[in-house]
């Protein structure tokens, strides 16, 4: 039989209601993100693409021709062995950013939007090779 009274917040255990953090503990704060912006001409950047390229799809790109060549038939010859379409490897936006960018270290690599750490972990010595203009075993061989 119910009486109708209330028990506290905590109930007869004695257990406190609460995030679990304790009292004194300070609530998460969050953090803005500022958006991006296009490296060319300032403006905000909305599409995905655009985001991983930073640059308008209009504004001009200064992309290393050369460089983005070389990553397509690398990604193709990773593609190849390991029976994955090309681009699980890298996305061609991504190629795209790597030969704009030309990182020169792997500080740089890891700053490019698409080579989250898995990638980076497995294809970074041979993006970075490539980009320094270095040959890659098995790259330019017939088979």
């Amino acid at each position: 039989a119910t009486t109708g009274a209330r028990t506290p917040a905590g109930g007869p255990g004695g257990v406190e209601r609460g995030s679990g953090r304790g009292p004194t503990a300070a609530a998460p704060r969050r953090t803005r993100r500022t958006p991006a912006r296009c490296r060319v001409c300032g403006r905000t950047l909305t599409d995905a693409g655009e985001m991983k390229l930073m640059r308008c799809e209009d504004c001009p790109s200064d992309m290393d021709e050369g460089v983005y060549e070389r990553l397509r038939e690398w990604r193709a010859v990773q593609a190849g062995r390991s029976g994955q379409p090309a681009f699980c490897v890298f996305t061609d936006k991504t190629l795209m950013a790597i030969a704009e960018s030309v990182p020169e270290d792997e500080h740089e690599l890891a700053r490019i939007p698409g080579v989250g750490a898995r990638k980076f972990n497995r294809y970074g010595a041979d993006v970075l090779a490539i980009c320094a203009g270095r040959d890659i075993a098995g790259l330019d061989e017939d088979d």
